[in-house]
């Protein structure tokens, strides 16, 4: 199967308060990212609270590990996996774009369904 030019699109709806739902995604958007598929990582509801800043440094999977959330993001950012957030999901959240941590575009709601149309699958966490 030919995977060089897919299009995954990633929809991260879990947050801080579900460390062990944050990391997947994320993981799995960055091996796709390597196998030369584009990806983005869409958060929507309770998934844009990781994306504040001082936030996802203080998130850990495991506790003995030196590896944070933040690590995690920026690995998608270093591997050119694009992160967008929903609008609405901010004002859900009390956010603003400067509450964001750099690197994430802010979309609006109805752009899921372009998106979603657009990509070649979606994974849904």
């Amino acid at each position: 199967m030919e995977l060089e030019g897919k299009k995954i699109l990633v929809i991260q709806t879990h947050g801080v308060e579900a460390p062990t739902r944050t990391y997947s995604p994320l993981y799995y958007a960055v091996a796709a990212a390597a196998m030369e598929m584009e990806v983005m990582v869409w958060f929507t509801m309770n998934g844009t609270n990781q994306l504040r800043k001082g936030v996802a440094e203080m998130i850990k999977l495991d506790p003995s590990s030196n590896v944070c959330l933040k690590d995690m993001l920026q690995m998608c950012l270093d591997n050119d996996v694009k992160l967008a957030v929903c609008q609405q999901s901010l004002n859900l959240w009390n956010m603003t774009p400067d509450d964001l941590i750099d690197g994430v575009e802010i979309l609006g709601a109805t752009s899921i369904i372009d998106l979603a149309l657009s990509y070649d699958h979606v994974m849904y966490f």
